[in-house]
């Protein structure tokens, strides 16, 4: 009866380890990453009896763990995508609110400035009018870098999450390194290590919501992970170590690294997906492109400002001046540049100005400009002219490969400054006086003057237009100019009776005459005196706020705003809306594991009373194999 005997063995043992994977699934159904385990039976080889062959007892196959690759991947590629779109929407929503708060904010002090512009043109030597808009200028500046601080932060918030993500995935490659090394080592034996397993797996879904990844399995058991791009991060038991390492121009930003031979290479764009690659889009798409309208916004309004405000003529009798801070644009010169060349970066013409990055290369002998976002580029020797700014590179002497970055728009939005300057600098009039003689006897009229350059002004003294029928020879009529300029211009009543315009020869200022004088008909042309009254140029400035000074002409200061709120506003929805669908789908693909691989109570209570029921009989086995036993003995003792 020892074949009786090892059955019952091997029966007894089969349902103890089938009770005890049982009683761990049952112990773990709420452990992260558990997966559902099952004892695999096999009959033992049977024994020959003559010409029949009588079963030997069971054997455990295996004890496996429930498990679809094809799920494991789908929850690694929805998982990472969910983080992404989750990392992108919580900075961009943020950015929103402050843009709903604040910015509504900023585009009232910006309608305020210049209500109180027209405030002063209503009252032109007021001196509380010209008091107001030097604190509305003093409160929009507030209002805008109240924005631009809140945009900073939130990019050294990035920068700190760049790095604390950057330190979880070293340490979950290095947990993954160490169990590859436990898991080939258990696999060499033939056995399964399925705690280990499910611990690696965990560890893995972790470091693809950080960082999307690829995962190669090998014939050891160990795996091979990569960044979506390709760099490794773990190779059998060695983890890759990544870092954070200073933007090569732009020291305030950080960038994802790895450690080479030569130095730390950057891996941003191997990093395809995960909140890395949230963090560094919402970086790029929404942050730098904010800072750069707002940046627009802020130059656009000091210079259009500053520059009308220069060609009108304040209290003192002066040419106004600026109202707001110059911008001095910054060239961030790359780390790795060899050469002694120090760019400089004047704005020429903020209507053409761009929200924009662009980098500056010199290479054989020659430079280039180029704008990031499209390409476009100008090369020479220079200076290079750009979107409504020159770089002057004649300073220092460049190495082959230096290169350069250029950030106008962001100066502006870090530099925007009201500078404290006397009410009484506010140039409400414009800087000339145009008036024709009262003792005149024909209908000669004098008027609409424009002024676009003040480099000419003031005059060096009053100037006085005569008629004279002869004035450019006999029968040629003009005017005799005298004073403060000297000189003779054509007019002739009978052809341009109804308006002829007149330079003077004077840049950026231009005026119209009409009418039929006679010989001897006057006009003067002076400088506007201290104290004036007039509100020409106030009006001007008021009318700043309508006018489309911006983005080549086709934008005002509300459109370029508007553009900004609605940019910001679209990405935070869109954003939303993908995080929303990415989770979605994560988690169907959750439940699908669960299905699989989680631990069902109901069924593991049922398998319990099973597995309790062979073991009962396994026992009743080995008893009954005793009793046959005892009862043969004692037949043969008789």
């Amino acid at each position: 009866m020892a074949d009786l005997f090892g059955i019952g063995t091997s029966a007894l043992r089969a349902a103890q380890l089938a009770l005890d994977t049982t009683g761990n699934n049952i112990a773990n159904v709420n452990t992260e990453g558990y997966s559902r385990q099952r004892v695999n039976l096999e009959t033992l080889p049977p024994q020959g009896s003559g010409s029949r062959f009588v079963g030997s007892g069971v054997n455990v196959a295996s004890i496996e763990r429930t498990y679809s690759q094809f799920i494991e991947g789908e929850m690694l590629r929805y998982g990472s995508s969910s983080a992404r779109y989750s990392a992108f929407s919580g900075i961009s929503a943020r950015l929103d609110q402050t843009m709903g708060s604040t910015g509504s904010a900023m585009s009232q002090a910006v309608d305020a400035v210049f209500s109180a512009l027209q405030d002063v043109a209503n009252n032109p030597t007021g001196a509380p009018e010209r008091q107001f808009v030097l604190g509305e200028t003093q409160s929009l500046v507030a209002r805008q870098q109240s924005l631009y601080s809140a945009m900073d932060s939130l990019n050294l918030e990035v920068n700190a999450r760049i790095s604390s993500t950057v330190g979880e995935i070293n340490s979950l490659t290095s947990g993954i390194a160490r169990l590859n090394e436990r898991i080939a080592a258990a696999s060499a034996g033939g056995g399964s290590p399925n705690d280990l397993l499910d611990q690696r797996d965990t560890l893995v879904r972790r470091l693809a919501d950080k960082a999307g990844v690829t995962v190669n399995e090998q014939q050891d058991g160990a795996i091979n992970i990569f960044l979506g791009g390709g760099q490794a991060l773990v190779v059998g038991s060695r983890a890759e170590r990544l870092t954070t390492t200073p933007d090569s121009y732009d020291a305030s930003r950080l960038n994802v690294a790895v450690d080479g031979v030569s130095g730390s290479v950057t891996v941003n764009g191997f990093i395809n997906s995960g909140e890395l690659r949230g963090l560094l889009d919402v970086r790029e798409d929404v942050l730098d492109t904010a800072i750069d309208q707002l940046g627009l916004l802020s130059a656009g309004i000091a210079d259009t400002v500053n520059r009308q405000n220069g060609l009108g003529t304040d209290l003192a009798g002066n040419l106004g001046g600026d109202l707001f801070a110059t911008v001095n644009v910054p060239v961030l010169g790359n780390t790795n540049n060899a050469g002694t060349a120090a760019p400089a970066v004047t704005i020429t013409d903020v209507g053409d100005l761009q929200a924009d990055r662009y980098r500056l290369d010199f290479n054989a002998g020659s430079w280039t400009l180029t704008r990031l976002s499209d390409a476009q580029s100008v090369s020479g020797a220079g200076p290079l002219n750009l979107d409504g700014f020159s770089v002057d590179v004649s300073a220092g002497a460049p190495a082959n490969g230096d290169s350069f970055l250029i950030q106008p728009a962001r100066a502006a939005a870090e530099q925007f400054a009201a500078l404290n300057v006397d009410p009484d600098s506010i140039a409400a009039a414009a800087p000339l006086v145009l008036e024709s003689s009262l003792a005149n006897t024909g209908s000669l009229a004098i008027g609409d003057l424009q002024v676009t350059d003040a480099v000419d002004l003031p005059l060096a003294g009053p100037v006085t237009l005569t008629f004279n029928p002869d004035a450019l020879g006999p029968g040629i009529p003009g005017f005799d100019v005298t004073g403060g300029i000297t000189t003779t211009v054509a007019y002739d009543p009978a052809v341009d009776a109804s308006g002829a315009t007149l330079t003077l020869g004077l840049t950026g200022v231009s005026f119209t005459v009409s009418g039929i004088p006679v010989a001897g008909d006057t006009a003067t042309v002076t400088n506007t005196a201290a104290g004036s009254g007039d509100n020409s140029n106030a009006l001007e400035l008021a009318n700043l706020r309508s006018d489309t000074l911006l983005e080549g002409g086709s934008s005002s200061y509300q459109d370029v705003y508007s553009s900004l709120l609605s940019t910001v506003a679209v990405q935070t929805s869109q954003a939303n809306a993908n995080a929303e669908v990415e989770q979605a789908l994560f988690d169907q693909v959750e439940a699908s594991r669960q299905s699989v691989s989680g631990v069902n109570l109901d069924e593991e209570a049922a398998n319990l009373l099973r597995y309790q029921q062979q073991y009962q009989a396994a026992a009743k086995i080995i008893s009954t194999a005793d009793l046959v036993f005892s009862t043969l003995l004692n037949a043969t003792r008789r």
